[in-house]
């Protein structure tokens, strides 16, 4: 079964088949190879390497802020398409992340197991217990727990201050955007109040309460928009694939996309100039393959975003400083779980009704000023995990009527996961085992990446120093307490989960803390928040700045937590969304040209940065003269690299037949994307201005000819021209187009023809174009200066 490509073209790549399904969304998302280094557009001007939680959120936002400026994108990822949602958005197929608790340090390419669980691999070595990455596309993000607290103000007190600021205004957008915002709109209703008043009345004064931050969301407050569950960054970077597709029109259009993916493509190395990344080191299914220009721009913008470990493997591959690899942390956690008798719940009948869940954080912090909070989950089951029942579609109204009167008319059954802050070191060196680094691997053939072609695997020795064995033991009896406040210290009325087994919590045969001998506790590798390595700061003390540029290299960014200068006890996820948009800002203003007081040329002689819309073609004479010629319909020749405000614009016109010639320059309209699909010259028409080029003066409205608002000069169908200035056929014109806040005022050869206010009706700001209509009408020496608001 062949069905069409990705964009309907002359050729075709067959949708894939098993004996139990079609590969339709691999198809139509991914490109290949071939699809991106013969595209035949403009170069792309940023390579995201990695396409997961964060590698996914900053290519979609890279472009939307991009696409007034054409900016075009190329993401890259060791995996492929595997699913476009967070798995417990699906049915219960099956798809979750690898059992830590039953791996084992991987210490070698002898010692790695193998893929797991379909897509999960073991990039690095080390010595810690790591589930290693999610080769796909979104990554982790499609696998994550979906907590997503802020960084207390305590948390940020190192940290760059303008990054701190922009965290502190952009933390509720990006909260709205992943789901955290309204918080927990998924768990409501008495069980909920019940749980969250207890909380707040037992707990001490150096905590605080607060709903769970989770990035569900379960309803909207926005009209016409669905609720779409459990966050992942997948559904972000699809969406915009799907609408880059869609905003190209028909035909083999590879050469106007600005949003391309390019699954199964190891990025081994960045080639360098010394001061500028230049090209990309691939292995492209098992292939090696060179990426640099024509396919990438000279100024092409590489952003790390493949993960703490493999950004930092990469950065030290490519252009290694010495601090890198030092400032590792990840997370301490461990799990207690207790219950508790429903009676001490207020406000709850006396067996439960509804299907009963509810989730908070609690915040505290330890004697040696370490950060952590509690991930209380409660739910009304019989059986020890209260999470199953919150992070589920029950789509079956018989299932969910068992699943109500399955629930336990005694007891409340709580987990309290506690997060606490590990401690980074800025000096530590490789081979300190008694510090957290990273490190590239020996030459050794056990330590080599094939995957990679024969690359260093990173090393990453973990290692919790005293104080946070200290803050950790702490944390875990600080947690136990909490448990024990919540049970109103009555042995009849708290029970506590060891070895599986339900028991009182005061029982002498019970270590009050069993924790402290290590049950309960999480691997340090196990938490997936490994941060820190390639931390923001000042030139003379960190790696990077506080918008993930690297210091010593011009054109290279990273997004993610690794750009993290402290770790705080909160989830990276939310933060390092944070910052990946203030990077995208970033990036896409370096790619916006800043006013300024000398002419430059818009067309040099290249088409690169300029697109067709509509009918018609465009003739290049002498590599400086564009000659429109008609089509089958209108059509627009603009340039989608730049928005102008105020500028000045001169530009060469020649017409051959200045009676029956129809051509015009439009001015101020939006870019002709989703919403204006490139075969559409009308939103150019009805958003923009267009100073006309017609002697003839026809207006096609009556049919009638010499209509002052319809001949050369008048700003088409606003504003008439005072006089007729042009000189005859085959003489060049020259326009003199200044548009500012007010007015748009027209000169041509000197004279000046019209002088047009403006109204507020239509945009401040646009693209510049040229337009086909009858005529071969050609034009030279476009030259636009901006002008100060």
């Amino acid at each position: 079964m062949a069905l069409a490509d990705l964009l309907p073209s002359s050729g075709s790549i067959p949708i894939q088949q098993t004996a139990f399904s079609y590969d339709v969304l691999g198809r139509y998302v991914c490109n290949t190879w071939d699809e991106v280094a013969q595209n035949g557009g403009d170069p792309f001007d940023v390579v995201v390497i990695g396409a997961g939680m964060f590698g996914g959120y900053i290519a979609d936002k890279l472009y939307r802020f991009g696409e007034d400026i054409g900016l075009r994108i190329l993401v890259i990822d060791a995996g492929a398409f595997l699913i476009s949602t967070h798995v417990q958005n699906l049915p219960k197929i099956g798809l979750f992340a690898p059992d830590v608790s039953k791996l084992s340090p991987v210490t070698g390419n002898d010692q790695d197991p193998g893929t797991q669980n379909i897509v999960w691999g073991f990039p690095w070595h080390g010595n810690q217990k790591y589930a290693g990455l999610a080769y796909c596309l979104g990554g982790q993000s499609i696998y994550w727990g979906g907590w997503g607290p802020r960084m207390t103000d305590a948390d940020l007190t190192n940290w760059p201050p303008d990054a701190v600021a922009y965290l502190q205004a952009n933390y509720e957008r990006c909260e709205r955007e992943v789901g955290i915002k309204p918080t927990t709109n998924h768990v409501s209703g008495p069980f909920y109040g019940s749980v969250l008043q207890r909380v707040k009345d037992i707990v001490p004064a150096d905590y605080t309460v607060a709903e769970a931050p989770l990035a569900i969301q379960a309803k909207t407050d926005e009209s016409g928009l669905f609720a779409f569950d459990k966050y992942s960054s997948a559904y972000l970077l699809i969406d915009a694939i799907r609408d880059d597709v869609a905003s190209r029109g028909k035909g083999d259009v590879n050469d106007a996309r600005r949003l391309m993916f390019l699954p199964r493509t190891h990025v081994n190395a960045l080639q360098t100039d010394g001061q500028r990344a230049t090209g990309l080191e691939l292995n492209v299914l098992g292939i090696p393959q060179m990426l640099g220009p024509p396919v990438l721009s000279r100024n092409c913008t590489m952003v790390l975003a493949n993960s703490t470990v493999e950004a930092t493997r990469l950065a030290m591959e490519s252009f290694r400083t010495p601090r890198m690899g030092a400032n590792l942390m990840a997370h301490l956690r461990s799990n207690i779980t207790i219950r508790i008798r429903r009676e001490l719940f207020s406000g709850l009948s006396q067996s439960p009704t509804d299907l009963e869940t509810a989730a908070l954080i609690v915040r505290g912090t330890t004697s040696n000023n370490r950060s952590f909070h509690v991930q209380l989950t409660a739910a009304a089951i019989t059986g020890t995990d209260p999470e199953k029942n919150m992070f589920a579609a029950i789509p079956d109204i018989d299932q969910l009527d068992r699943m109500r009167a399955n629930q336990d008319p005694a007891w409340v059954v709580l987990t309290l996961r506690a997060i606490g802050e590990m401690e980074g070191d800025k000096s530590a060196k490789p081979g300190d085992v008694k510090k957290s680094w990273i490190d590239l691997t020996r030459d050794d053939p056990n330590q080599i990446d094939k995957s990679a072609l024969g690359r260093r695997r990173a090393w990453v020795n973990l290692e919790p120093t005293d104080e946070d064995q200290m803050a950790w033991k702490e944390m875990e009896q600080r947690t136990i307490d909490l448990g024990l406040m919540l049970g109103g210290g009555d042995k009849t009325k708290v029970q506590y989960l060891v070895g599986g087994s339900w028991v009182p919590a005061y029982a002498p045969t019970v270590p009050r803390a069993p924790l402290h001998t290590g049950e309960g506790r999480d691997a340090i590798g196990a938490t997936y928040h490994e941060c820190g390595t390639l931390w923001m700061g000042s030139v003379i003390d960190s790696v990077t700045d506080s918008s993930g540029k690297f210091h010593h290299i011009d054109n290279a960014y990273v997004a993610g937590p690794a750009l993290f200068p402290t770790s705080g006890s909160a989830n990276p996820s939310l933060t390092g969304i944070t910052l990946a948009r203030k990077t995208a800002q970033a990036i896409v203003q370096g790619f916006t040209v800043k006013p300024g007081n000398d002419f430059e040329q818009l067309f040099t002689g290249s088409c690169a940065g300029w697109q067709m819309a509509g009918g018609g073609d465009v003739l290049i004479l002498f590599n400086s003269i564009l000659e429109m010629r008609p089509g089958w319909a209108l059509g627009l020749f603009w340039y989608t690299r730049r928005v102008f405000r105020n500028f000045i614009l001169k530009v060469d016109w020649l017409s051959f037949h200045p009676e029956s010639d129809n051509s015009g320059i439009f001015i101020r309209f939006p870019a002709l994307n989703a919403s204006h699909p490139t075969n559409d010259w009308k939103a150019a028409v009805d958003n923009g201005y267009e100073i006309q080029i017609d002697d003839g003066g026809f207006n096609p409205d009556t049919n009638q000819k010499n209509d002052a608002a319809h001949q050369t000069g008048a700003v088409y169908g606003l504003c008439p021209s005072s006089r007729l200035a042009s000189k005859p056929a085959g003489e060049w014109n020259t326009f003199e187009i200044e548009a500012t806040k007010r007015r748009i005022r027209v000169t041509l050869n000197g004279t000046m023809v019209t002088d047009c206010p403006t109204d507020g009706s239509r945009p401040a700001s646009g693209h510049i174009g040229l337009q086909t209509h009858t005529g071969n009408v050609q034009f030279r020496k476009l030259m636009v200066k901006t002008l100060p608001d």
